[in-house]
């Protein structure tokens, strides 16, 4: 890794891949995050693959600045650290929901993890691209998909999602969704920390 990478709009998305191609998301990241979080420690290869989900725009910094800045006790490092935290309970909390939740309560929680971090109802994506995102045959998907958008939740066309029923995905969703919007909100508003 050559950079660091703060996105200012959009969304990405960490994969782990595994040895025979297929992948699934262990965490998204937008502006409240970082993509080189294994600079922090010194690392200069990242265990994941990084896709953009919703194009945007990102400030970069080179790893050996970044490296600099968090050598000493800066709000910079303070911040990173709290981060870090943060995007580890959301790794955490992904493997738990991919390996006990159904994948109609996981593709609930994308789609509002997604237009959380999109700031928007409207956001692009593809079945494929989701059905990767998700670890699951593009079929399964699109069976969740149908049925969500005959209940009145959602709406997609040609490669592009909107949100239209906010509670009912809400309703659909497991556990995993709360707690990792609690574990950022705990995080970034402790006396003393960031406000988000």
């Amino acid at each position: 890794m050559q950079y660091a990478y703060f996105p200012d709009r959009g969304v990405v998305s960490a994969l782990n891949v595994m040895e025979d191609g297929r992948a699934i998301e262990v965490a998204t990241v937008r502006n409240e995050g970082m993509l080189g979080l294994p600079l922090l420690v010194g690392a200069r290869t990242a265990p994941n693959r990084v896709i953009v989900q919703v194009p945007g725009e990102a400030l970069r910094m080179e790893a050996d600045a970044l490296r600099a800045e968090v050598s000493r006790d800066s709000p910079l490092r303070r911040l990173l650290i709290l981060y870090h935290s943060a995007y580890l309970a959301q790794v955490s909390q992904a493997v738990a929901c991919n390996g006990l939740h159904s994948v109609h309560q996981r593709c609930c929680r994308w789609l509002l993890m997604t237009q959380d971090r999109a700031s928007s109802a409207v956001f692009p994506m593809t079945h494929e691209v989701l059905s990767e995102l998700l670890g699951v045959r593009r079929s399964s998907v699109s069976k969740i998909l149908e049925r969500l958008q005959k209940e009145g939740l959602i709406r997609y066309s040609r490669g592009k999602f909107t949100i239209l029923n906010r509670e009912g995905l809400l309703a659909g969703t497991c556990e995993c969704y709360r707690r990792i919007n609690e574990e950022f909100d705990r995080l970034f508003s402790e006396p003393g920390g960031p406000a988000r």
